[in-house]
Order: C-alpha cells, then structure tokens, then sequence
C-alpha cells in the first residue's frame, strides 16, 4: 500500500507493507505510476537490470528509486513490473520490466528529505521525497 502526499514542487512518498522487499516493491510500483502515461505503450518492450548498494536501508530505497528515474531520463525507460527482486544486506538486485518511451513526469532528484525505511512491530514502513 502506497499514497502520496503533496508539496510544493515535491512529491512525498509513503509506503507500508509487510516486509522490506514489500516497500521497495511498492515503491517502485508508485514511481512507474508517475513515471508512466497510464497506457501499455506500444514501445520496445526492454527488461532491465538494476544492482544497487547503500549504507543502510533507507540509502537503499533512495538509490533503488535513483537508479530507476536515471533510466527512464537516459535511456526512455519507462517501468511498469516489477519481474524479480533480492535483498542481501544493503544491497539489491532486481529485474524490472518496462517500455521504451517518454515518462510522464521529470522527477529531478529522489532526496534524502524526510526518507526512512523502517520495521515497526510487524510491519515495514518508507517515506521518500520527489523533487518534481
């Protein structure tokens, strides 16, 4: 589960799910929602892989969701699956599926205000900023 909290010339990104690999899953999911014009595209059809490191989770979700805005400015990447993904420290790996094409919105930076990726009790919980 994910929602959006409105700033001036910022997103905010809240996410809770049932594990860390669940917010990051997540996470990706609401930036291809931004990311993407609400249609399949007829683009080429691409996987791409992504490996990131950090030096603690909440670093990792901001570079996780770095890595993937770069691709969708560099390369026309636009994400719509999310095929596989694997924690191990903080580290991650994953194979994302996506659509050659122009993104909706110019996300400029994935910031470092207000960010975390926590466990509290039973559940996980993110926050991110957009710099839009």
């Amino acid at each position: 589960m994910f929602r959006w909290v409105e700033h001036t010339g910022e997103l905010e990104l809240d996410v809770e799910a049932e594990s860390e690999e669940g917010v990051l899953a997540e996470a990706a999911s609401a930036l291809a929602e931004i990311l993407s014009d609400g249609t399949e595209g007829d683009g080429e059809r691409l996987l791409q892989t992504v490996v990131v490191e950090a030096p603690d989770p909440a670093a990792l979700l901001a570079a996780w969701l770095e890595e993937l805005v770069f691709l969708s400015e560099t390369e026309g990447f636009v994400p719509e699956r999310l095929v596989e993904l694997s924690l191990a420290d903080c580290a991650l790996s994953a194979v994302v599926e996506g659509r050659r094409g122009e993104p909706r919105t110019l996300v400029k930076a994935v910031t470092f205000h207000r960010l975390r990726l926590a466990r509290e009790g039973v559940r996980w919980y993110g926050r991110v900023v957009f710099d839009v």
